[in-house]
């Protein structure tokens, strides 16, 4: 499972899972990110305002979910949670449904077991049963990841996976920067929001 499967790290999530065979379940939030999504390869889109999303992963996944990619936070985060596999592993990258800018945060905070700002901010790793969640897993070293990054660069320039720029709006400047945080928060990008710094 991926949530928020058409933002700036769901959008490479998807394609980096559907490189190493994986089953890709994807949630969005309309039907042109649905359409996108399909685009880059994903099995299954489930559109969070349209469709009851534990009652389509229950579905889709009967026997649980080996693995979650998870930045939504609130009901999402609680929802993956209770699909994960007995020794599932859940990843939490964000939690986008609890920052301040949404006027729910406090009750979407309210909807999951875990503290998602907690797990995110302290990197922590904890287990729930044999369920492994992981927060925020972002390198403190990132020398340790840097052939990552020349291997994902290689997949770009073989034409392996695409990187997605939201074209909405453009952003110039640093004094833009401010504006590309809302529209980011938005919940109607596609892709990366990217401000080009002159």
């Amino acid at each position: 499972l991926i949530t928020a499967a058409a933002g700036g790290a769901g959008h490479f999530a998807v394609q980096f899972a559907k490189l190493v065979g994986c089953t890709v379940i994807g949630t969005c939030g309309s039907k042109e990110k649905a359409e996108v999504l399909r685009g880059l390869g994903c099995d299954h889109v489930i559109n969070y305002k349209e469709e009851d999303v534990a009652a389509e992963i229950g579905r889709l996944a009967p026997d649980g979910l080996d693995a979650a990619l998870e930045g939504v936070g609130g009901t999402m985060l609680q929802i993956a949670l209770d699909h994960l596999k007995k020794k599932g592993r859940l990843l939490q990258i964000g939690y986008i449904s609890e920052y301040p800018h949404n006027p729910d945060a406090k009750v979407e905070s309210s909807k999951n077991d875990v503290d998602a700002s907690d797990l995110f901010w302290n990197s922590k790793t904890i287990q729930r049963g044999e369920q492994t969640i992981y927060g925020n897993a972002w390198p403190k070293d990132y020398g340790a990841v840097a052939d990552c990054k020349a291997r994902v660069l290689g997949l770009f320039e073989e034409g392996k996976i695409k990187s997605l720029v939201d074209d909405e709006e453009e952003f110039v400047g640093l004094e833009s920067v401010t504006e590309a945080i809302q529209h980011m928060l938005s919940g109607r990008t596609i892709g990366k929001v990217v401000v080009r710094i002159q």
